[in-house]
């Protein structure tokens, strides 16, 4: 099973669209090489949210960090504030026992 690491953080204001011109590029490193299985960003309007997947997707966050062009990360800074990292996953499932519901 992959896990998970999202990083949250607040858009500067009137930076949206330049941030999401920046997100329609990709990436600025390699997903397979980095560790991750998936990645993936959401915007709204004030918040940009991004999902690392893979085995031991925190490590491969905290390597990525370290290897990644300063330029790359003060691009995103100029968009970006206030990131935070979130490790702590509650998550539920349905129940798929129809008897043990009625019981």
């Amino acid at each position: 099973m992959d896990d998970q690491v999202v990083v949250v953080g607040t858009i500067r204001p009137g930076k949206r669209e330049e941030l999401e011109q920046l997100l329609a590029a990709g990436p600025p490193f390699d997903l397979a090489t980095s560790g991750f299985t998936n990645h993936y960003a959401f915007v709204g309007e004030r918040t940009v949210v991004f999902v690392f997947e893979g085995a031991e997707a925190r490590r491969h966050l905290r390597d990525l960090t370290r290897h990644l062009p300063m330029k790359e990360l003060g691009r995103m800074g100029l968009l970006v504030h206030h990131p935070e990292l979130l490790t702590e996953r509650v998550s539920w499932t349905p129940v798929t026992d129809t008897a043990a519901v009625h019981a």
